[in-house]
Order: structure tokens, then sequence, then C-alpha cells
């Protein structure tokens, strides 16, 4: 069928030409480097059911359309649209919404067209104030929807099927195509380009307290990777997205692990797991080792994360690190570190505990050879101290500082750049904290301004001088002295799957 009797056959349907709007909430303030799955997969049905991308180059008036709105989308056009489809992931968006969104939502003429999903809406409830409703009105959200419930499906059946809706992977051509011209990196929206996108398994029986899975009991099938793998080529006949990445909560967690693992090595294209694999299961699980093997000499792209995001698994970390290592030896592993939960103003204790698990988990982590990334809940902002929070992120997220800095040595050394090159001080060397007082003391800064990372680890020292020897020393931790290979080199078969 060509593209006009598509177009004639969807104004037979809908008796009137139809215009979408497609929100990403996250992009328009910058809270995302990668295209969000739900709108690709609307978009996908929409073009399925003869609906045209819209460009300047079609007369609208005559052909159904969708298009991604960005701020600067006018006023008058948004007046034209039917309805909007608006997604959001992360509820810090929601906080403080972009110029378009608030438009969308205050404006009672447009508020009616606007559907509004996603789980930066509820993410971060309570059980007690509706999480679960809110959880499972989300999910089946688009499947009830009124509009899309008109159109219908590859299987022939009225209503979008998550699952196996193949996305529109060209939804954010034209927005990349203007904002490439504004950054300098070519490599900025590479996960808009170059990846197929989906999830093989949805659900983790992890139950955490802070993750939108914590109602969940299992992981499950979800869709088949044919489902969402795009097979599209350039003029030359190469695939025009190489790579694979997976959004699946809890992968290794599926009875099915093995066989989906199989099936992504088949394509022959190198992918990874964005959300992180659970290293727990390579010590729990009877096939662990196994896992560790098939994972290790997969053609998988990028760096292997794993999550350490509560202390009390340190054991079962170690236990899984000395058998992951062993197999994976050189490949870069990084591991999330979950922090910041719960924190309030007035809860020092809590405060002080959370920051030296940070510390404890990242030792773990260095003695390993492996990276950290701090994954910050947005809970964080409420500490005594909450800055800290963003210093210690700055330096373990950037591999050359954690590599070759101490967190001090990071604070520190951010004081003396600013002095370089703000006031022509130049210094020979980085001083230690005891250091750094004896100069505050003899009046140093009595002319400078101390700059906020040093202001920052020096709050939190005076502020918990009672523990400054421990958090001194956790500050110190440096990544080339802690690293120590005989910890999986030397282990043995037997050694690595015994039992705690």
């Amino acid at each position: 069928m060509s593209i006009i009797d598509e177009q004639m056959t969807a104004k037979r349907q809908h008796k009137r030409i139809y215009h979408i709007g497609l929100v990403d909430a996250d992009l328009l303030c910058n809270g995302t480097r990668h295209p969000n799955l739900a709108l690709l997969k609307i978009a996908g049905y929409l073009r399925d059911n003869g609906f045209v991308r819209k460009n300047p180059e079609i007369e609208s008036a005559k052909v159904n359309t969708y298009e991604l709105l960005t701020n600067e989308s006018n006023f008058e056009m948004l007046q034209d649209l039917d309805l909007v489809y608006v997604s959001c992931v992360f509820s810090f968006t929601l906080d403080k919404p972009p110029v378009l969104l608030r438009t969308l939502l205050n404006d009672k003429e447009l508020s009616r067209k606007v559907r509004l999903g996603g789980t930066g809406s509820y993410a971060n409830l309570s059980i007690e104030d509706g999480f679960a409703e809110k959880r499972e009105e989300d999910m089946h959200r688009l499947e009830n929807d009124v509009f899309l419930n008109r159109l219908k499906n590859k299987s022939g059946t009225h209503g979008i099927d998550m699952r196996t809706q193949m996305p529109d992977y060209h939804l954010y051509d034209e927005y990349i195509s203007i904002m490439e011209t504004l950054k300098s990196s070519a490599k900025y929206y590479k996960d808009y380009k170059e990846y197929s996108i989906g999830f093989l398994t949805r659900g983790c029986f992890r139950r955490c307290p802070f993750c939108v899975n914590k109602l969940e009991r299992k992981a499950m099938p979800y869709s088949n990777l044919n489902d969402f793998l795009d097979q599209e080529r350039d003029e030359k006949g190469r695939l025009v997205r190489p790579y694979i990445y997976l959004w699946d909560d809890n992968f290794l967690a599926s009875p099915y692990w093995e066989k989906l693992l199989d099936e992504l090595i088949a394509t022959g294209r190198p992918f990874q797991f964005r959300q992180g694999l659970d290293e727990r299961l390579i010590a729990q699980n009877k096939r662990g080792e196994d896992m560790a093997k098939k994972l290790a000499h997969a053609n998988y792209h990028g760096d292997f994360i794993f999550a350490l995001d509560n202390w009390h698994d340190r054991k079962l970390i170690e236990k899984a690190l000395k058998i992951w290592k062993f197999h994976c030896p050189k490949k870069e592993t990084k591991f999330y570190l979950f922090c910041g939960f719960q924190q309030n103003t007035n809860d020092d204790k809590k405060f002080q505990l959370d920051i030296a698990q940070i510390f404890m988990r990242i030792c773990v982590l260095m003695r390993y050879g492996c990276l950290g990334y701090i994954m910050r809940h947005e809970d964080y902002k409420k500490a005594p101290i909450s800055n800290i929070y963003v210093q210690i992120a700055r330096w373990c997220n950037q591999p050359g500082f954690y590599r070759n800095l101490s967190f001090w040595q990071f604070c520190y050394k951010n004081q003396t750049y600013w002095e370089e090159h703000t006031l022509g001080i130049k210094h020979e060397r980085l001083k230690s904290y005891d250091e750094f007082l004896e100069d505050l003391e003899m009046g140093y800064y009595d002319d400078k301004k101390i700059c906020l990372p040093l202001k920052s680890v020096h709050d939190f020292l005076l502020k918990f001088h009672h523990h400054k020897r421990l958090f001194l020393s956790f500050f110190n931790l440096s990544f080339k002295q802690m690293i120590d290979s005989s910890l999986w080199e030397s282990a043995s078969i037997n050694t690595q799957t015994s039992k705690l």
C-alpha cells in the first residue's frame, strides 16, 4: 500500500484529520541524554496507522500527523493539536516543569488535550500515599487510551501493544539535527541515533523501597528481541543502528536469562544493559559462574555496570566479584552506588551513616579494581550538608579523578585550580587536610574565597569532628594503593563457588 493509500484509509477510518503532539518532558529540562521509549512506541504505532511525522514539506491539513514538541513550539501551533501525549520519567521534571509543559498543564483549553504518563508522576509516592494504584494505572494507561484504541496494532486488533510495538527511531531526527549544531561533541546524541532500544524482561524480586519495582515479585518475559531490533541500513548497506541497549530491571533474575543472552549474542551487535545487572546473582545463582563466563565473553558494549546499593550486600558482592573478575579481569567494571535516600535536615546520624557507607562501598570496589558511579536520590537535597553528595559524585563519576586522586585531593585541587587561574597563585603540591587547617589558622584564606568543594568537605569534618579521623581515612582512599589483583587472580573455582 502506497503512502497516499494509507493516508486515504486513515482519513476514512477517523473521518477527520488528526494532529498529535508528543512531549518528552525530561528532555525539555535537560534531564536525559537518551530517547523516551514510550514516545518512540507511540510514534511507531501512529506511523503504522498511516500517520506521518510532521515536517515542513507536507500539507498537514490533508494528512494525519504526529510530531515531537519542544520548548520552541509556539502557542498558536499547540492550539491546532488534537491530543498531546506527555511522558515524564523523572519526578524532578514535574517539580519545576519546563515552559512548554507548564503551558500545556496550566492552560484550560490545552490541558484537556494532554495525556500525562510516566514514572515521574508517582515514583516518589509511598505505598500509603497510593503508589500501587498510580503504578497500576500508569502501566496500562496507553493500552486503555480511548483514541489509541481506535487504531490497530500489527496483530490486527485495536489498541497499542507496548510489548510488541516497533519504535519509530526517527522521532527525534529534526530535534537532533538542530541541537547537533549547538553541541561541541558529535557523540552527545549517539543514544538517539545508534541504538535499538527495548525491554526483554520486566520486573524484579528485590523489592527495594526506593525503586518503582518495589511491589514486584519476579522478573517476567516482556518483548521479543525482534520487536524492537532495528534493521534499517544506509545507502552502503551498513546498519544505521549497530548497537543495542536494554532497560531491563533485573535481567539476570529471569529464568530465561541464558536463552535471551544467547539471542543477543547471535545478533552480532554490541549490546549493553543500561539499568545495570544484579551482581549478587552471580554469587546466589547455582549457575552464577556460567553467567559470569557468558557475559565476560559476549560482545558487550562499553563498561559492565552492576550495582552496590546497600552496604549489607557487601559479602555477596565480594563473593561475586571474585568470580566475575576471575573471568573478566580486563574489561572495565562499574557499580552504581545509590545514596541520599530519606535524608532530612534534622537527622545528622542518618546523614553521617550514609556518607560513611558510600566510602565503605567505594573501598570494596577499589580493592577489586572497579569504578563507582554515584546515583543520588532526590532526598539528598534535604541532607544537612547536601553539597557533599554533589562533590562526591563529581569526583567518583569521573574515572580520571577517581583513579588518580583521593576525594580529599579532588576537593583541594579544585581550590588550587581556582587560585592558579583566578589569582595567579601556583601550588607545587596538594596539601593534606591538616596542612589546610594550618593555612586556615594562619590567615591564608582571609582574603581568598574557599571554593565550594573544599568548603563542603571542611564543613562536614567540622560538623562530625568526633569522627574526623575515620572520615579522613575515607576521604584519602587511593584507587592505585587499594587495588589488589590477588583477590581474584589466585581464587580457585572451589573458593569462588563456596557458600557464604
